[in-house]
Order: structure tokens, then C-alpha cells, then sequence
């Protein structure tokens, strides 16, 4: 009896606490003077991400009308209203939640200003000596290696695809998930592997550093929740013991490599150029350089940090080059006029079909319509849905229009990615329309680049045919939206390191 009553107060008491600290939040996001929306569950709760991540049917049948309570929890619900939040209700708002308040920002200056403040609005010191060390190794020099290896690899890709027939492939976001971890690969750990399909990769025995990658980063949701260490064990699934192989692969790569490193550079060696060889001589190089300056040194990576930051690299590199290249396939078969486009382009500065002879320095510099096809597609469908800053253990003020906000600590302070890329404010009434044209700027009078007043509605993307390419093609340049507006790789000093590399 005892028992039965402890298990049936453990949810009373837990309800009871949520309550009481949902409330608590409420008095202090009402000192801020901006519109509320109670949230009953945090949108980073991560058993209720993997609750919702493991059961998406269910949690697909949540109300999400204006004002239900669980519209601003649900997983990915930043995607689906866009600015439609902050149209009803103004630029800034909070959402109080049981753990802490989020305040959404969708003005641009506001949203500046966040990424600007770098010490006021940061991930803390730990984050800042760690950034430091490990921005060293996404630098120009590793472009040339991207772009060769994934011409080389999207070759491979095409020629699969073409070989199906009349009748296509149905696994295009799988096999661009291939090519992107091939890329990966390459550029990260020199590892060059022929392209595979996802059907060939699962009809063979998982035995590569590739799989090892493949298999954790298909599988990083439970690897992240449960303790690495129960999918060893005899009795789990065999689903299961795969990644535990390919956990213990990983690691003990990683491991070697740095090793390897290390003796490297202790007997004077050239680097491998990978990404542990730059990680671990950044690391080396930071210690030396402020040792002759006389200067305290800052703590070095551990082991463990080092390969915390490879995963990380591969996780956040892989997922996002994947999907937007998957999106950005699907957008322009649906927009076959845009594939023309990009085609005057291609064909005007690459008239040789063989990809061998396209030296990245000559050639990307060139290629501004294919580069607006990226910048459109992540302005729309980012696979990041906000990249949240923290007031930590200090407050702070932030003014947003004619109104300074005093925010209390320990309250999430969110530019509102999704708002601030789509808002009509910033965008224009087709905003909400994927048409790559609206980054190119010409300075020929000759060249008709389609602004939002010209699209028909079923076609946002006519335009009226270029006469002349060799005046138009050279004068073109790339918008620079304005500051605020545009944040898919975050911005200011703590932006994304690898943006160039996913941008090649």
C-alpha cells in the first residue's frame, strides 16, 4: 500500500513542482513588458524530443491552432508557423515555461545586436576557449579538397542515377546522406571511398570507418539518450550491438589518430591535415604561442573534448549538408525553369563536360546562381530551427524598436531564424516562396532579374530569357541581405565554423 501510494505521489509532485516553477517564470516574464505565451513543456526537454522524435504520429495530432498550448512545444514547430507568431502578437515575445523563459526576437537590429554582444549573450567561458581551439581547422586551404571530392562523388552519384533508367530514383535524400558523409570523410580524415548507393551500403557488412560514422549518426537519438555503454551488452537488440560496434570503431580511430598526431609532432613532422591533426596542433600551437608571450595558458582540449568535437562536426556537418542538398534537388524539380537558369550559368563558365578540368579557384567564385540556389533553399527550410543565445548568471538589456527589454538571468534569448528569414517585412509579400533570383543583383540594364512584382503566382520564378550572356553573366553579384535578416549560419564571432565548407 506504502508503494502503491509513493508511485502515485512521484507524478503529483513532479506536476505539482512543473506548476509552481511555470508560475514563478510567469512573475518575471511579466516584469518585461512584452506579450506571453504559456508553454506547459520546455521546446528542449529532451525526454519530451525523444518522445515526440519516437511516436511522430502521435504527437502530429497535438492541436496547433493559434493559441493552443501546445503549439510552441511541439518539435519543429518554429518551421510551420514561420512569422506568424510574431505578426499576431509583435517583434519579441517570451514563452514561460517550466525550466525558463524564451524570449523570441524576429527585428532585425534586435537580432543583430544578440550576435554582436558576444559576452552578454553567450554559451559561457567553457564554450569560448573551445570555439577558439577548434575554428583553426575550417580554413580556405581545405576548400580545394571539398569541392574535388565532392565533384568526384556526385559524379559517382549521377552516373548511378542515370542508370536506372526513365524511371528514376526514389532514394535521393538517402543517397545525397552518402555523399555528404563521403565528403565528410575526405575532407576530415583523408578517407576516400567510392560512392555507394544506401541499398548497396545495406546489403554488405558494416566493416569501414565510413560505416562506423554512418551507423552512429543514423542512430545519434538513442546513442545520445542511453548510456553508451548498454549497447554491449549480450541481451540488447541486434540493432543495438551494431552500434555499439560502431561506437568502439569510431573511438578507437579517433583515438589512434591522435596518437599518431601527437608522435608527429613530437618528433617534427608535417600533419596529416586532417581534422584531428589540425584540432590536436591547434591545440599545441595555442600552448606554444602563449607560452613565448609569458601569458597564462588557457586550458587545453582533453581527449574526451577532442572527440567530442569531431562528433559534433560530423553530426552538425553531415545532417545539415544533407538535408539542404536533398531540399534544394526536390525544389528545383519542382521549378524546372530554375534549373535553366543555373544551366546559362553552368554552361557559359564550364563548357567542358570533363569535372577534372574545374579548379575550384577559377571556378566557385564564378557560380553566383548556383550559390543563390543554396542561400534560398537554407533561408526557407534551414535544418537548424533557431541558434538560442543565454543571459547566463548576469542580466541584461536589449532594446527592440522603441522599447528596452531588462532581461533577468538565466533566460533564453532566441532570434527567431525562421521569422526573420520569411517576415514580408524583409522579404517581400513572396516571402514565403522559394525563388533563388531574388539574390542575384545585376548592373546590366539588359538582364531581367525577376523581382517579387514580376512572378506570375503559379510561376514565382518566370523570368524573361537573358539576350546576352557574356555582358549579363560578369556583372552579376550576390544581394547582402540586410543585417539581422539572414542568420542560417548564426552570426558575428560565434558563427558557424564550417559555413564556407558547406557552402562548396
Amino acid at each position: 500500500m506504502d508503494l502503491l501510494l509513493l508511485v502515485a505521489l512521484l507524478p503529483l509532485s513532479w506536476i505539482s513542482y512543473s506548476i509552481y516553477c511555470l508560475l514563478h517564470n510567469y512573475r518575471e516574464a511579466s516584469h518585461l513588458g512584452i506579450p506571453i505565451i504559456c508553454v506547459p513543456i520546455s521546446p528542449d526537454n529532451q525526454l519530451w524530443i525523444a518522445l515526440q522524435t519516437a511516436f511522430p504520429s502521435l504527437y502530429k495530432r497535438l492541436p496547433f491552432n493559434a493559441f493552443a498550448p501546445t503549439r510552441h512545444c511541439r518539435l519543429g514547430w518554429e518551421f510551420r508557423d514561420r512569422y506568424k507568431t510574431h505578426e499576431r502578437l509583435g517583434d519579441a515575445w517570451v514563452a514561460v515555461t517550466p525550466w525558463r523563459n524564451w524570449i523570441y526576437i524576429a527585428q532585425a537590429e534586435a537580432a543583430a545586436e544578440i550576435y554582436a554582444r558576444n559576452r552578454d549573450f553567450a554559451q559561457g567561458a567553457d564554450w569560448q576557449r573551445q570555439r577558439k581551439l577548434t575554428a583553426t581547422p575550417f580554413n580556405e586551404q581545405k576548400s580545394p579538397l571539398v569541392w574535388s571530392e565532392a565533384l568526384r562523388q556526385a559524379n559517382d552519384m549521377l552516373h548511378s542515377w542515370l542508370s536506372h533508367g526513365p524511371g528514376g530514383t526514389t532514394a535521393t535524400s538517402e543517397d545525397v546522406r552518402t555523399l555528404a558523409l563521403d565528403v565528410l570523410a575526405f575532407a576530415g580524415f583523408q578517407k576516400s571511398y567510392p560512392w555507394q548507393s544506401q541499398q548497396a551500403m545495406k546489403e554488405r557488412t558494416a566493416s569501414t570507418y565510413r560505416d562506423s560514422l554512418a551507423i552512429i549518426l543514423q542512430n545519434v537519438l538513442i546513442i545520445l539518450v542511453l548510456p553508451a555503454r548498454l549497447f554491449s551488452m549480450p541481451f540488447v537488440p541486434k540493432q543495438w550491438q551494431q552500434v555499439g560496434w560502431a561506437l568502439r570503431t569510431f573511438k578507437k580511430y579517433m583515438l589512434d589518430q591522435i596518437d599518431d598526431e601527437k608522435r608527429s609532432i613530437s618528433e617534427g613532422e608535417a600533419g596529416s591535415k586532417t581534422l584531428v591533426s589540425n584540432l590536436v596542433r591547434a591545440v599545441e600551437n595555442q600552448q606554444s604561442t602563449v607560452a613565448g608571450s609569458g601569458l597564462q595558458a588557457p586550458k587545453p582540449l582533453s581527449v574526451d573534448e577532442i572527440l567530442g568535437n569531431i562528433f559534433v562536426f560530423n553530426f552538425a556537418g553531415h545532417d545539415t549538408t544533407a538535408i539542404t542538398f536533398a531540399t534544394a534537388i526536390y525544389s528545383l524539380v519542382a521549378y524546372p525553369e530554375v534549373q535553366d537558369w543555373i544551366s546559362e550559368e553552368i554552361n557559359f563558365y564550364l563548357p567542358d563536360d570533363d569535372s577534372s578540368t574545374w579548379q575550384y579557384e577559377k571556378t566557385f567564385p564564378k557560380l553566383q546562381r548556383c550559390l543563390a540556389v543554396l542561400l534560398e533553399t537554407v533561408r526557407l527550410y534551414n535544418p537548424l530551427l533557431n541558434v538560442p543565445k543565454y543571459t547566463a548568471a548576469h542580466p541584461q538589456t536589449l532594446r527592440v524598436n522603441d522599447r528596452t527589454l531588462r532581461i533577468p538571468p538565466d533566460t533564453i534569448v532566441a532570434p527567431h531564424m525562421n521569422a526573420l528569414h520569411t517576415h514580408p517585412r524583409y522579404w517581400g509579400d513572396d516571402s514565403l516562396q522559394w525563388r533563388p533570383s531574388r539574390w542575384i543583383i545585376s548592373s546590366t540594364p539588359s538582364f531581367s532579374n525577376p523581382p517579387s512584382s514580376s512572378t506570375t503566382p503559379n510561376n514565382p520564378n518566370h523570368s524573361t530569357p537573358t539576350p546576352n550572356l557574356a555582358q549579363t553573366l560578369p556583372t552579376e553579384r550576390l544581394l547582402a541581405p540586410r543585417k539581422g535578416t539572414y542568420i542560417p549560419w548564426s552570426d558575428g564571432v560565434q558563427n558557424c565554423p564550417g559555413k564556407k565548407f558547406a557552402q562548396v
